[in-house]
């Protein structure tokens, strides 16, 4: 299944790509420039390669040149022309466009949150929730922290103290949010959505109302 999915949420562009294609299949649709060809045959991962022309495809989807897209030395993807956020796991691949900085994430619900929790969010799951909200709900937590992360674009930025989620409700799709700078806070809405069996959540500083398109 190729293109999945287009989300307008407020000014944001949301694609996303169910990559179930082979490398070969992604490239026949594609047209490469030079400087991309020769970044692909750098990726010796065929799960990264997919990803890559992924990407690509989402861009076209988009109408958008695939060669306004470029990272800088610490990997981070810009766009010529307006913010992008890139985000996969598994057999999803998605972009956010925006006119204003944005941060997006996708997981897929797996136990191993349970391990992890303690290390990225002082929330703690009530006694009488049973382990598989609980696995959403952690798993809806990093996300949102992810998201965060990439529109803090900051590495002084603390994973576990400076990315809070002060009042977090589980599971529900919107969610007030703080980063910590230096110069004080700043406050971010936050809108987490749910897949069978993955959560991706996304945020910036304008309010996060959702219209699908066909």
């Amino acid at each position: 299944m190729p293109f999945f999915q287009q989300l307008h949420i407020a000014d944001t562009h949301v694609y996303t790509w169910q990559l179930t294609e082979t490398v070969e299949q992604l490239s026949a649709g594609l047209t490469l420039s030079e400087g991309e060809e020769e970044r692909l045959t750098t990726i010796h991962s065929q799960k990264k390669q997919r990803e890559f022309l992924a990407i690509r495809h989402l861009l076209q989807q988009a109408q958008l040149p695939t060669t306004a897209l470029y990272y800088t030395p610490e990997g981070k993807p810009l766009f010529e022309g307006q913010y992008i956020s890139i985000t996969h796991s598994q057999d999803f691949v998605m972009i956010a466009l925006s006119p204003r900085p944005v941060g997006i994430d996708i997981e897929r619900c797996t136990p191993r949150i349970l391990r992890l929790a303690p290390r990225f969010t002082p929330w703690q799951a009530p006694p009488d929730m049973d382990e598989l909200t609980q696995i959403q709900a952690y798993t809806q937590l990093w996300t949102i922290k992810e998201a965060l992360y990439k529109i803090a674009n900051q590495p002084s930025v603390r994973f576990y103290e400076d990315l809070q989620i002060p009042h977090f409700q589980a599971l529900a799709p919107c969610q007030q949010a703080l980063i910590t700078y230096p110069e004080g806070d700043k406050a971010y809405k936050t809108r987490s959505f749910f897949w069978q069996g993955y959560i991706w959540s996304i945020t910036n500083d304008k309010s996060l109302t959702t219209n699908h398109d066909n």
